[in-house]
């Protein structure tokens, strides 16, 4: 199976969980399997937040974007 993402690569979040827009960028670190056999994203922002995410609530950031 192809991922769409790498590590390394800038994404920003497109179905925020908490109901509101979050326009941060965020930074893929790794790719874990979750519980149930699916991938998902562990991602950073330079704040130090992460966030554990599924390839559909995530989109690449602008080529211009600065993490």
């Amino acid at each position: 199976m192809k991922e769409a993402f790498h590590i390394g690569q800038l994404v920003r979040i497109t179905k925020p969980s908490s109901g509101y827009s979050d326009c941060r960028i965020y930074c893929i670190v790794c790719l874990v399997s979750n519980d149930d056999d699916s991938r998902v994203y562990r991602i950073k922002n330079t704040a130090g937040i992460e966030r554990l995410v599924k390839p559909s609530e995530i989109e690449p950031a602008a080529l211009t974007a600065v993490p």
